[in-house]
């Protein structure tokens, strides 16, 4: 024994050097419910440095007696992207979990979750004696392996709440999702822990005070009042925390039943026995649609109110829906427990005691036989690939009814370059379930591939060398090319490299850099050209002082060549000599080719304003307008006009080149027949109504310095603002004024005009 411990420690302190692994799911003191034969699966899920061969996992008995290890067992083989999912069976018992992963023969990393548990998991629901209270006497759990989720929500629960580290149950505890305190259940639990030799884990979605009425129609989705403090439930509450507990938490670990405690407050609503048997009918009724499942209910025998006042009624209804051939069972009879109660209604200190012991009493081996647990859901596997180099799309299985990631994005896939995801999905019964976690980093190989040369990198230019990697990690690389073979053959000086491509399509680092150069040059020859900058519709000649064969970097081979399509030249000449080498690259000769403009087409855009416009904004062009044949003095890219004309423009691009300057201009547009609306006068407004509070001006007349008040319908004053003139259109932006009707009030000279707008938004 001392030589296995010992060989554990120097394990552990081997692995120190090597990539690590760390465990996502499941949470530490997570318990999932085990079957009818004692056996249950344990869903795994984490991330992984590196590349591995495979992950296992093992269970290990915290305690000796308390569970029954388990030999190493592979829950993925040849895991990818730096992501594992799987699972692990065991026996019930109280566990550290134990994961490792093996490279080359050899462990590389290890992890472990401290406390997981394979036992019983139980959903408290009813009211207050259900719920619990603090300060009433109660005590905390002795047995470590007694369990809860220390979280509470009051007026309503979220549709998925929070899920994090679960805890010993301590008095103070809450019990998620809106458990008062240990209550009774730590002692439950550690009677249960004791005679079962399991871990326990509880959930309570009790609600103080609620009646069965409050729980039959918030399940039906109908609103409802708290009896006796006569506010309205939010969010279908009381029955929501029961829903939701089972679709969201229970999915996860599974359960061995509900254990209902509820009655007190029938007797002041004085509730029938039949309603309270249907009532309580559909709820179970609706728990088992709601999951899928057939899932266990006991009921407790419930009615005792104010000191000793019991109320038969109830009990008898809740006698007549246990039914163990419908997996509803009978559960304590709480009325003889603690008669007179000090507080009136709910249980304190040995009370509290003698309510556990209640509980425990009738789970007997009986009931664990005779129901059937609903066992815990496994993990989802999510889908890593990648569209480009540095970003990987992660895909959530489109099968399910709804998607959550991590970040609280909805669609079913998510592409980043960095980040740690998982993702939460929803069946169609409406059961949520939690997916593997993928670190995006970690998707990206990490093994660096060789590349070199086969025979040399440096070459006559004109002639190539061939580049290669063998890099036995991948099948398909990518070099800085774009080429993905094995072999590239390359024919220009250079920096080449390459990168491994995974089965998920995405790329290892780059591999180190080949240069590549090319030897034996003739001499260097030199440009002559004819002018630095023209429009285009002319040309550029180059001539070259090469001797032999001028080769340009046009792909022209000629001693002289024209130049006459647009764009912003850098051409270099080599002289290639008869031996098929190359020189340098000339001195590069820069010119520029400018493009014309685009030609405009005129677009009326106010009742007088004229547009010129292009498909392709450009922000430096002026423009020549002429009204019949006559030139504006306007070189903007609007005119305004009032008069019946034909209107023609011409846009003009202004270039300066090494100190050149040079215009070029459009072809002429087509010419614009412009007719004045007649009917428009003073200061027009539009548009009106305005979605968005910004409305434009225009006048037929250059109306100046204008002043514009602004007046709401109650003729309040809201905004003012001048208008220097109106020479061409303007825009008002009104956007922070409210939605509603406004008059806007012109003033100019000796004028006055008002106009009314409406605001829209």
């Amino acid at each position: 024994m001392r030589n296995l411990v010992l060989s554990v420690v120097l394990l552990f302190i081997n692995l120190a050097g090597f990539a690590q692994i760390t465990i996502n799911l499941p949470l530490t003191r997570s318990v999932f419910q085990r079957d009818n034969n004692n056996t249950s699966s344990v869903y795994i899920s984490g991330i992984y440095e590196g590349v591995v061969e495979k992950i296992e996992a093992r269970l290990v008995p915290i305690k000796a007696g308390q569970g029954v290890a388990t030999d190493w067992t592979i829950i993925k083989d040849k895991p990818q992207n730096g992501s594992f999912i799987g699972s692990i069976k065991g026996s019930g018992g109280w566990y550290q979990l134990q994961v490792r992963s093996w490279k080359n023969g050899a462990v590389v990393a290890q992890s472990s979750v401290e406390k997981v548990g394979i036992g019983e998991v139980f959903l408290i629901a009813g009211q207050s004696n259900a719920e619990g209270k603090r300060n009433f006497g109660e005590k905390a759990s002795v047995d470590d392996r007694v369990n809860c989720f220390d979280y509470q929500k009051i007026d309503f629960l979220d549709e998925i709440p929070p899920f994090q580290s679960f805890s010993h149950i301590e008095r103070t505890s809450f019990i998620a999702p809106r458990g008062q305190g240990a209550w009774c259940w730590g002692e439950l639990g550690d009677l249960l822990a004791k005679r079962l030799n399991v871990p326990i884990m509880f959930f309570n979605a009790a609600y103080e005070g609620t009646s069965i009425e409050n729980w039959y129609s918030s399940s039906i989705g109908v609103s409802t009042k708290h009896p006796f403090f006569q506010f309205t439930f939010p969010r279908e509450t009381p029955y929501s925390y029961l829903r939701i507990s089972l679709q969201y938490y229970i999915s996860q670990l599974g359960l061995r039943s509900v254990l209902w405690d509820q009655g007190e407050a029938e007797s002041e609503l004085n509730t029938t026995q039949e309603y309270y048997v249907t009532a309580l009918k559909k709820i179970i009724e609706k728990s088992r649609t709601e999951t899928g499942k057939k899932i266990n209910w006991m009921v407790s025998r419930s009615s005792l109110f104010k000191t000793n006042q019991t109320y038969p009624t109830v009990i008898n209804a809740q006698n007549s829906v246990i039914n163990p051939a419908d997996f509803i069972f009978e559960g304590p009879f709480t009325d003889s427990i603690q008669v007179p109660r000090p507080e009136g209604v709910h249980f304190t200190d040995a009370g509290i005691s003698d309510l556990a012991k209640a509980w425990d009493t009738k789970m007997t081996n009986r009931f664990f036989t005779q129901s059937t647990p609903f066992l815990p859901s496994p993990i989802v596997s999510l889908n890593a690939s990648c569209q480009v180099i540095d970003k990987v799309t992660l895909s959530l299985p489109t099968s399910y009814s709804s998607h959550k990631w991590s970040n609280n994005t909805t669609a079913t896939t998510l592409s980043a370059s960095e980040g740690v995801f998982s993702g939460t999905v929803r069946d169609q019964t409406g059961n949520y379930f939690f997916t593997a976690t993928i670190d995006v980093k970690k998707v990206f190989p990490s093994t660096i591939p060789f590349a070199y040369a086969k025979q040399s990198p440096f070459f006559c230019e004109g002639t190539s060398t061939d580049l290669l990697t063998d890099s036995p990690d991948y099948t398909s690389f990518l070099w800085n090319t774009g080429e993905t073979q094995k072999q590239i053959t390359v024919k220009n000086t250079g920096s080449y490299s390459v990168r491994g491509i995974n089965t998920s399509g995405c790329a290892s680092p780059e591999s180190n850099i080949i240069q590549a150069q090319m030897l034996a040059l003739p001499g260097k020859p030199v440009i002559y050209q004819s002018d630095v900058a023209v429009c285009e519709g002319n040309t550029i000649t180059l001539a070259s002082t090469s001797i032999a064969e001028s080769v340009w970097s046009t792909n022209q081979n000629a001693p002289v060549i024209t130049l006459g399509n647009a764009g912003d030249y850098r051409v270099t000449v080599r002289q290639k000599d008869r031996n098929g080498c190359f020189s340098v690259e000339s001195e590069p000769a820069i010119f520029s080719i400018k493009p014309r403009p685009e030609t405009p087409e005129i677009t009326q855009v106010g009742a007088f304003t004229l547009q010129a416009k292009q498909k392709t904004e450009v922000s430096d062009l002026t423009y020549e307008w002429k009204q019949d044949g006559n030139i504006s003095p306007n070189s903007t890219g609007f005119l305004k006009t009032s008069n019946q004309s034909f209107i023609t423009v011409t846009a003009l691009r202004n270039f300066t080149v090494s100190n050149k300057s040079l215009t070029c201009r459009s072809n002429l547009s087509g010419a614009y027949s412009f007719v004045p609306n007649t009917e428009l006068s003073g200061i027009i407004v539009y548009p009106n109504p305005t979605p968005n509070g910004v409305v434009t001006l225009e006048s037929k007349e250059n109306v100046e310095n204008s002043l514009l008040a602004v007046y709401n319908e109650k003729g309040q004053f809201v905004h003012s603002e001048a208008i220097l003139n109106l020479s061409e259109r303007r825009f008002v932006n009104l956007s922070h004024l409210s939605s509603g009707k406004y008059i806007l009030k012109f003033s100019y000279g000796a004028f006055v005009e008002t106009k009314s707008i409406l605001i829209m938004k």
